[in-house]
């Protein structure tokens, strides 16, 4: 028997999540990103009346959901399953981009490095219960800003075997790191068919979606690459000041999410490993 710790009630929860789907449909979003807000004209997503704003109609969001798959799983480097994601099934994980470390050595804290960097995947790397790794640190005392996000991936891909949570930080990232974790697959059809890795896509908060965020979401699943979306969901300066009111400005920019990814690239109405590979 396993233990579940239930914090809102089954009504609450269809509450928030019809809340959610008004303010999608009556309010909308922000979309910055100018091809994503393209895609999802074309799709017909209609615009509120200062044209500013995309709506996103219940029937819309609710299709993407039912599209969307319910689990998938992660593969190793080497290409063997590694993690199932999906249902209530947890998976626990280092946390993400930490701005400095706290020196083991010397009891200081400072900016990370590289050497840091891959102390710690290895040290990941030998931990049972961590499932998969993620890009847990900044490197900006010693790496470029600009490709920090392509070169601490990199580092997890060299020095572990462990899938990891990552993700690009500027508009157009993504695609050299598809191609990094290509290298560990025949080609973009096996990446597709057995991925390494989930990327984090960034919500910017007040229902609003950033050019980086929209490109690096069309680049993802355009890609194969399975995305988390994390919103910004900052009590009481972002969002509402109550755990209710919160939780649904979260639920709208995950579902906007969901349903941009869906338009893209609808799940289950395409192969289960992505586009067919071409015959020879």
């Amino acid at each position: 028997m396993r233990p579940t710790l239930n914090i809102l009630s089954d009504d609450l929860i269809a509450r928030i999540l019809d809340e959610a789907k008004r303010i999608l449909a009556e309010t909308g979003m922000e979309i910055r990103g100018p091809a994503m807000r393209q895609r999802l004209l074309d799709h017909g997503l209609p615009l509120d009346a200062s044209g500013q704003r995309v709506l996103f109609p219940r029937a819309v969001v609710e299709q993407a959901i039912a599209d969307a798959p319910t689990s998938f799983l992660l593969y190793d480097r080497d290409g063997n399953p590694h993690a199932d994601i999906g249902g209530d099934r947890v998976h626990f994980v280092p946390g993400s981009s930490g701005l400095k470390v706290l020196d083991h050595r010397t009891g200081e804290t400072r900016l990370a490095n590289s050497t840091d960097f891959v102390e710690y995947v290895r040290l990941g790397d030998g931990l049972k219960n961590i499932p998969y790794l993620a890009t847990a640190f900044s490197t900006n005392a010693d790496i470029e800003a600009q490709v920090s996000d392509a070169w601490r991936l990199y580092m997890c891909l060299t020095n572990s075997r462990k899938p990891v949570v990552s993700g690009a930080f500027t508009e157009h990232g993504v695609p050299r790191m598809v191609a990094l974790m290509e290298l560990f697959r025949h080609d973009r059809f096996d990446l597709i068919a057995r991925p390494m890795s989930i990327f984090t896509i960034t919500a910017t908060g007040n229902f609003r979606y950033s050019e980086d965020s929209c490109q690096n979401l069309i680049d993802c699943v355009e890609a194969g690459v399975p995305v988390e979306i994390v919103p910004v969901t900052l009590m009481g300066l972002i969002a509402p000041v109550t755990i209710v009111g919160a939780t649904v400005f979260h639920t709208v920019d995950v579902l906007a999410g969901i349903t941009m990814a869906q338009v893209i690239r609808p799940a289950r109405r395409c192969s289960s490993v992505g586009p067919r590979r071409p015959s020879t």
